[in-house]
């Protein structure tokens, strides 16, 4: 492995680090700053793999991520601002095809859309399974074996969210209604 390999791969690495707190934090804004950090670092990995796609679509979540929190902080809905983002990611999808694994970008960041523009944390952690799947297999296609091992982690982290943050808390919740 070259030097520049090393250091995509190794950008990759810091995503992962990134990807698997972000879906343990208890808040909307942690999620969305630790999401945002792993969208930057792997939106540069696919930069240097030639991903385009991938890169520009990590890019401009970066951004929305950032406008969602501020919406979320602030109380405001994200209902239009999931409608733009959403536009634009079906139209640089489009400007940047690599071919039918461009797809799956498309469809992983719209549905992105909707679960960060949404305050509700289980809905965010739910919808994400969806989406990181869709990376996986995206991530084997560009060959970011960093990007494959995120999302393995990543769904692993969700699904550890999920049972010990929404879960086990709404069990609890039925036990004391009782």
């Amino acid at each position: 492995m070259d030097a520049m390999e090393l250091i995509t791969q190794g950008l990759g690495a810091l995503g992962i680090i990134a990807g698997i707190i972000s879906f343990q934090c208890k808040k909307h804004k942690w999620i969305l700053f630790f999401r945002t950090l792993n969208e930057f670092l792997f939106g540069v990995q696919y930069l240097l793999l030639g991903a385009y796609t991938g890169m520009m679509l990590n890019f401009i979540g970066c951004v929305r991520n950032i406008i969602f929190s501020n919406n979320v902080a602030k109380n405001r809905k994200n209902t239009v601002a999931m409608l733009i983002f959403s536009g634009i990611f079906v139209l640089f999808g489009i400007l940047t095809w690599a071919g039918p694994k461009s797809i799956l970008i498309i469809v992983a960041k719209v549905l992105s859309s909707l679960a960060y523009g949404n305050k509700n944390t289980t809905v965010v952690r739910t919808v994400v399974l969806i989406t990181s799947s869709c990376w996986l297999i995206y991530n084997s296609f560009v060959g970011s074996y960093a990007g494959i091992l995120c999302e393995v982690f990543t769904l692993g982290s969700l699904i550890l969210g999920i049972i010990r943050l929404d879960l086990i808390p709404f069990f609890q919740k039925k036990k004391k209604e009782k």
